[in-house]
C-alpha cells in the first residue's frame, strides 16, 4: 500500500510538472495587470505550487521545466534580456503544503507586456487602431491528451488550485471573452476578470485563450 501511494504521488508530481510546463499559468495563479493610458503598467502575480512540484522541479534534470523561477535571483536573471520589463518586488513563503511566490513586474509598453505574457512571441498579440486597443493571448500551445486514469489523477492534483487573471484598463472595456469553457470572463467597471478552476482547465486538455479590447 505504501509503495503504491508513493508511486501515485511521484506520478502526480511528474504530471503536475509536465502540465505546468505546458501551461503558462503554473499550478495556481492570481494575476492583476494594470495598464495605463501610455501603455505602461504593472503585473502583480501570485503563483501557488504544491511543495511536491517544487521539490520535483528542483531536481537538476527538471529545473528547466519548472515554469516559475523560485528565487529573486532567478527572476532577475530571466528578465535581464527582457526589454521593457523590470522587477519591482519579489517574495516567497510556505502556506501549508504549498509554496507561494509573489512578484510585481513593471512594463514600459504594450510590447513589453506581450513579452511578459509570452516570451516566445507566439501566444500574445495586440493591435492598436483608431477604434481602440485589442489584446489576445493564450496560456499555452496545447495540453497532452490524458487517458481516463491520468485525467482523474490530474483533476485530483489540481483540485485545490484556481486561475484568475484580472486586467485593469485605462478605459471601459469594449470586449472581454474566453474561448475556453472552463474559463469565464466578466467586466467590473474598467476591469476585466478571467477565472476558472485549474482541474477543469487541465481535464479539458485545451489551453485557455482570451481576448479583451478597450
Amino acid at each position: 500500500m505504501l509503495k503504491k501511494t508513493l508511486t501515485k504521488r511521484a506520478a502526480a508530481a511528474a504530471l503536475l510538472l509536465a502540465l505546468a510546463a505546458l501551461l503558462a499559468s503554473c499550478v495556481g495563479i492570481d494575476t492583476k495587470v494594470k495598464i495605463n493610458k501610455s501603455g505602461s503598467g504593472t503585473v502583480s502575480a501570485e503563483y501557488r505550487m504544491s511543495q511536491e512540484l517544487v521539490s520535483f522541479g528542483e531536481l537538476e534534470a527538471n529545473k528547466a521545466m519548472l515554469p516559475v523561477p523560485l528565487t529573486r535571483a532567478d527572476v532577475e536573471n530571466s528578465l535581464r534580456s527582457a526589454k521593457g520589463l523590470t522587477l519591482e518586488s519579489w517574495s516567497s513563503r510556505k502556506d501549508g503544503t504549498d509554496f507561494v511566490v509573489k512578484t510585481v513586474i513593471a512594463f514600459d509598453s504594450m510590447d513589453a507586456l506581450m513579452l511578459y505574457l509570452d516570451p516566445n512571441g507566439k501566444l500574445a498579440i495586440y493591435s492598436a487602431t483608431q477604434e481602440g486597443t485589442s489584446v489576445a493571448f493564450s496560456l499555452g500551445d496545447k495540453l497532452p491528451v490524458l487517458n481516463p486514469d491520468m485525467r482523474e489523477l490530474a483533476k485530483e492534483a489540481f483540485a485545490a488550485y484556481t486561475f484568475k487573471f484580472a486586467v485593469e484598463l485605462p478605459s471601459a472595456p469594449r470586449e472581454a471573452s474566453s474561448d475556453h469553457p472552463a474559463v469565464s470572463a466578466r467586466k467590473d467597471g474598467n476591469t476585466v476578470v478571467f477565472e476558472g478552476k485549474m482541474q477543469d482547465i487541465v481535464a479539458s486538455e485545451t489551453a485557455p485563450s482570451m481576448r479583451l479590447s478597450w
